[in-house]
């Protein structure tokens, strides 16, 4: 803002003055001490041209908006004003003006203007917002009222062609004439379905002069799967739909595919435009609303918000950029609006503030999103069930009745097991005695040398050899070897490897080799002796690793392999071990079977050295008859056992419900601005509200995160942009270019429309028609614009090179995925079935990282649209061949010429195996048919005799350089190189 230098002159002079006195008059004293100051000090940074920290100086609107840190005074109240406290750098303010502290008086002559109340008569400039103002902003094109234009009288009876030939008119221009019949059937099939027609379907269309023939065919193509597998990917590219996060170890989203398959149904089904947006940002809460058969898509429609790209190592840390990415891409996608730009600040040209960012980042932020998994927290967690709540109770109540039930069971017995355990436990006390006790050092053993010579045994007695943790819990792998041999009578021996090594879980008890049964026991004994009961096989995934446990503590286990196993530690083969826990011991006991005399020995070592201290060992006798005892107990636990089998049994078998990558309701609240786009600095809190250049609308009260509301005002009719967009991006997938030539911006720094009354006429038209996109496809495909040949004139080009005003249609190369799909129709190897979930690896089996992040490609012959996305990988057709970003929104396709494209169709196997095959087909026919099979399969058409001249000419000059292939082969070889001609020609690979 300029002010009169009279101003300057008139009052600089009195600056050094006394401040007013009470009752002076405040405009005066704004007049005479302020408005000099801040012209002088502070509105080179803080005024029309700069505004640092978005504040603005130069009016009394400026003041009171604030910049970051919230409104810049407070009237009456000097001290709690970031303005008074900024001139002495108070309260940790950065001191104002940066290079040079105010006078006394001057700060002096500022805090009395706020005392007075801060009377400001400046008016400033009109009302701004972002980076215009709200009258500019009212008037721009865009954000004008939709208002159907009267259309242009011409002859004809499509609409569109009327205002295409108006404008062609203006220029001296008129449309070209209609192309061919098999270029217009090859354009329309490849337009809405992305492959090429059959030859029967050109033959009928060729044989149609119904005046209907072309309707039909736009009906036919509209109505077939692929059109949905097209169109589809169109707004899977604007979404930046991906099978990864993004993060830095780019985790799998092994769900994600459910929100791709939704997008190309509801686009088959034509779902309305409004409920497909409204369901991709609220279908879980409408769904929720009203249970039904669309409750799984509509909440797997959330998917758009929970695919948002996940950033960083910790992605947690980051969701603030993830917020971000979900804006921008609602912006850019849905309304044609940069809003990420005002993350950090107001939008420099468009009227988009800052606060309108945290508004909408507060409905996120009241949202919870999938969580993907990354290196710090590898697991998803935060899947949406597709099931109504309701519905899952009903499905789960038998299951869960019949859990209580044994687990109810399980309770009695372990009541019961507990009582005979304390009994036992009991007369233990007075029955047992030690036979021999010791303690071994972190990786150290000890031998059974102490022992009597003979030990009087009867049968029922009971040997136990009890192992526990020392206070560090030092070892906890052990090594035990234990031998019992009869002295006189048969001489039997007892060995526990030999009698449990090979069938360590045939049972608990075990029996011996001699037929007894029940005569080793694996017990644990922190609360007395219960028997083991649980059983693992192949632990850590090693085969012959054998266990009964108790939980993970204490166990009995065996390497029963021959060779070492390579686990925690490295365990020898054909080994016995227990490990205690860390609270108490773990047993082996011998029941004995006879009467008589036996002889003990063995050892304890430990087999995991490295703690900071070993285990100790006790081995005791029970003298008496504890043989029934222990059966009464163990019978207790083979029940138990028997229950733990039937409940596994039962939960292997449990209802289980699918999920989505989605997003469902938090809780609802509003956000701080992040000052200069940091969380770690904080401004004042925003209502979640609507944009305020479209009346700001807060949410009412209760509404939840606010992700319905938005909705409603994304999709209300009286909002210009939306409709707007749509159409533009049917038009520009139509023709090659929007009527806007910048599909995502339709901002300031956007193009204006080349044709606004047919813009906002296709925008009334598919509002009006219930936002149905065939419908829309229908009036586009049908009009005598779409219909034009596209070959070049001359005349037209020398008045409009670009072809801004359609006088022809623009030739195009094909798409990434329609280049694929194609070779794969030629060769007769598309597999046409729908995509399903991609082969990732169980999340169980999950370690990715910044270092080995994952990066699979997986092979298919179905269409490209199922083909995996890696966001931090690209694919390497889809890459080559300019296929959409991943990591952001991508409204028009780049259209590349690069040699490593020529290369690709030089030396790339894919292609090379595809040519062979349809080589291979033309083969299989008779000889004067297989040129004609050939180009079929490529063009949908017959050869000319030029081409076939052409073509037998190459066929004998490339057979006669084989020279080293053997004569058998060199028939294939040529067929296959004519091929990979013929694929490779600008014929197949672009569109008239």
């Amino acid at each position: 803002m300029c002010y009169p230098s009279r101003w300057v002159v008139a009052f600089v002079g009195l600056l050094g003055g006394a401040a007013t006195t009470r009752g002076a008059d405040p405009t005066d004293h704004f007049e005479a001490k302020v408005r000099p100051v801040l012209v002088q000090h502070c509105i080179k940074c803080h005024g029309p041209e700069k505004q640092k920290g978005g504040l603005r100086l130069d009016s009394k609107t400026g003041w009171q908006t604030g910049g970051e840190s919230g409104p810049s005074l407070v009237p009456g109240k000097p001290a709690e004003s970031l303005l008074i406290k900024a001139l002495s750098g108070a309260d940790g303010v950065s001191q104002m003006p940066p290079n040079g502290k105010l006078t006394a008086a001057e700060i002096a002559a500022l805090e009395q203007w706020v005392k007075d109340g801060a009377v400001d008569p400046r008016m400033g400039g009109p009302a701004r917002l972002g980076g215009v103002t709200a009258a500019e902003a009212k008037d721009w094109w865009s954000f004008r009222s939709v208002i159907r234009p009267a259309v242009p009288k011409s002859a004809g009876t499509n609409a569109i062609d009327a205002f295409i030939r108006a404008k062609l008119a203006g220029a001296n221009l008129n449309l070209s004439p209609a192309a061919d019949k098999r270029t217009l059937i090859r354009r329309a099939t490849y337009d809405l379905t992305g492959l090429p027609p059959t030859p029967q379907e050109i033959e009928a269309f060729l044989k149609d002069d119904s005046p209907e023939a072309f309707a039909k065919v736009v009906d036919r193509l509209l109505a077939s799967p692929a059109y949905g597998e097209r169109w589809g990917r169109h707004w899977l590219d604007l979404v930046r739909y991906a099978d990864t996060a993004g993060e830095n170890s780019d985790h799998p989203l092994p769900h994600a595919w459910r929100y791709r398959n939704w997008v190309i149904d509801a686009v088959n089904r034509d779902v309305p435009y409004d409920e497909f947006l409204r369901d991709q940002l609220a279908g879980d809460i409408v769904a929720a609303r009203n249970p039904n058969e669309k409750y799984a898509p509509r909440v797997v429609a959330t998917g758009f918000l929970a695919l948002a790209r996940r950033f960083g190592h910790d992605i947690d840390k980051d969701i603030h950029l993830t917020y971000e990415d979900t804006i921008d891409t609602v912006g850019k996608a849905f309304l044609g609006l940069t809003i990420g730009c005002a993350r950090c600040h107001d939008h420099k040209y468009d009227a988009i503030t800052a606060k309108d960012y945290y508004a909408l980042y507060g409905i996120l932020d009241s949202t919870k999103f999938a969580f993907p998994g990354c290196e710090p927290q590898q697991r998803p967690r935060d899947l949406v069930p597709l099931m109504p709540p309701a519905e899952w109770d009903r499905v789960v109540k038998p299951y869960k009745d019949k859990l209580a039930n044994l687990d109810a069971q399980q309770a009695h017995l372990r009541a019961e097991q507990t009582k005979l355990v304390r009994e036992l436990k009991a007369r233990a006390e007075t029955t047992g005695r030690v036979l021999a006790r010791g303690e071994i050092p972190d990786g150290g053993e000890q031998v059974f040398d102490k022992l009597p010579a003979e030990i009087e045994v009867r049968a029922g007695q009971f040997l136990q050899l009890s192992v526990t943790p020392l206070k560090n819990h030092g070892a906890d792998s052990t090594l035990i070897e234990w031998d019992i041999a009869e002295v006189g009578g048969k001489e039997r021996r007892w060995n526990l490897t030999a009698d449990v090594l090979d069938d360590l879980l045939a049972g608990n008890p075990h029996g011996d080799t001699h037929g007894n049964k029940r005569v080793w026991w694996f017990l644990d004994t922190r609360d007395g002796p219960i028997p083991l009961s649980e059983s693992a096989r192949d632990l850590s995934g090693k085969p012959g690793l054998n266990a009964w446990r108790n939980g993970d503590t204490p166990s009995v286990f065996a390497n029963c392999a021959k060779e070492p196993a390579p686990v925690w530690t490295k365990l020898p083969g054909r080994s016995v071990f227990v490990h205690p826990g860390p609270n108490g011991n773990v047993a082996v006991g011998w029941l004995s079977p006879v009467d008589g005399k036996i002889r003990i020995t063995g050892r304890i070592r430990d087999a995991h050295p490295g703690g900071p201290d070993g285990v100790g060992w006790v081995l005791e006798r029970f003298t008496g008859e504890r043989g029934a005892d222990l059966l009464a107990v163990a019978g207790k636990s083979e029940k138990q056992q028997a229950l733990e089998r039937e409940r596994a049994a039962l939960v292997g078998s449990a209802p289980v419900q699918d999920v989505a990558f989605a997003v469902m309701e938090s809780t609802p609240h509003d956000v701080k601005v992040h000052l200069r786009g940091d969380p770690e600095k904080l401004g004042p809190v925003v209502p979640r509200r609507w944009l305020e250049v479209f009346g700001g609308e807060l949410l009412p009260a209760k509404a939840g995160s606010g992700r319905l509301e938005l909705a409603g005002w994304i999709t209300a009719k009286n909002n210009p942009l939306t409709a707007r967009v749509m159409v533009n991006r049917i038009w520009l997938h139509h023709f090659g270019k929007g009527l806007v030539k910048t599909p995502n911006d339709f901002g300031a720094r956007g193009s204006a429309p080349s044709h606004p009354e047919l813009l906002d006429w296709l925008a009334s038209e598919f509002v009006e028609k219930k936002w149905s996109v065939k419908a829309l496809h229908r009036q586009i495909m049908l009009s005598a614009t779409y219909q034009q040949a596209s070959v070049l004139r001359p005349d037209a080009a020398k008045i409009d090179a670009n072809n801004d005003l359609y006088w022809r249609f623009d030739r195009r190369r094909l798409s990434g995925e329609e280049l694929r799909d194609s070779l794969l129709t030629a060769s007769g190897q598309l597999d046409r079935k729908p995509g399903g979930a991609h082969p990732f690896p169980p999340e169980a089996s999950w370690s990715y990282s910044q270092h080995v992040p994952f990066s699979t490609f997986y092979e298919s012959d179905k269409r490209s649209v199922y083909l995996i996305s890696v966001r931090n990988r690209r694919h390497p057709f889809l890459g080559l061949f300019d296929g959409a970003d991943p990591n952001a929104t991508t409204p028009q396709r780049q259209d590349t010429t690069v040699p490593t494209q020529a290369l690709y169709f030089l030396n790339d196997p894919f292609f090379h195996g595809q040519s062979e095959k349809v080589a291979a087909h033309a083969l299989a026919k008779p000889e004067p048919a297989r040129l004609d099979e050939l180009f079929r399969a490529a063009f949908q058409r017959t050869p000319t005799a030029k081409e076939q001249d052409a073509a037998n000419a190459f066929l004998k000059r490339y057979t006669a350089t084989l020279t080293e292939t053997p004569p058998a082969d060199r028939t294939k070889a040529a067929w296959a190189a004519l091929a990979r001609v013929l694929l490779a020609s600008n014929e197949f690979l672009y569109l008239d």
